[in-house]
């Protein structure tokens, strides 16, 4: 009998797999290639994103899990909206911005964190910004049992659960523990569709 995948929260130690199993799973995530550097300098610009987005760039209080080895969630609680940066903050990561995505890219990015930011249910609510599984791992029930632990957790709280999705079929996945399509968006003139999902508390 195959053992049930160990979920647990990661802690600081865990930052560097947090990075390298993210960078592996969104290698074809359609929003992050409408603004990440693609061509040569594609793999270098999604794991300076993670790298950024895992230590404090997502936001000082997130969350982070892991499966093992192969699989990472990263989720912020109430009163936290990932990736909202002080001007002065906003001031210190441009440069890296500009270097893993380019002045188009930039654009693009300012642009699709205004559309996500609007899209947030007006009360408290816990948001899983990430959930990702090495593409060698897919498959085996990783990415769920991630999500049924932690929604364990925002269950627990009575909390509504958030989240954004450009793949059509982890709109399907999601369906099955409890969320909702809220909405179905595009960044114009030429970005990728994706979901928002919101999940009734329990």
């Amino acid at each position: 009998m195959t053992a049930p995948p160990d979920v647990r929260r990661a802690n600081r130690a865990d930052a560097a797999l947090l990075v390298d199993v993210l960078t592996a799973a969104f290698g074809d995530e359609p929003l992050l290639n409408w603004w990440l550097k693609q061509g040569a300098e594609k793999e270098r610009a999604r794991r300076g994103f993670f790298d950024h987005a895992v230590h404090g760039g997502v936001h000082p209080k997130a969350e982070f899990w892991r499966a093992g080895d192969a699989a990472a969630a990263i989720w912020t609680p109430p009163g936290v909206t990932a990736f909202d940066l002080t001007p002065w903050r906003t001031l210190m990561v441009l440069p890296r911005l500009m270097s893993i995505a380019g002045r188009r890219g930039l654009a693009r990015a300012l642009e699709l964190g205004a559309t996500l930011a609007a899209q947030h249910p007006a009360g408290p609510h816990a948001h899983l910004v990430f959930l990702g599984v090495r593409p060698t791992h897919q498959g085996q029930g990783l990415g769920a049992a991630i999500l049924k632990r932690t929604l364990t957790e925002v269950d627990a709280q009575h909390l509504p659960a958030y989240l954004e999705t450009a793949t059509e079929s982890n709109v399907r996945l999601y369906q099955r523990y409890g969320f909702e399509v809220s909405a179905e968006l595009r960044c114009p003139p030429d970005g990728p569709v994706f979901w928002t999902m919101l999940r009734a508390p329990r």
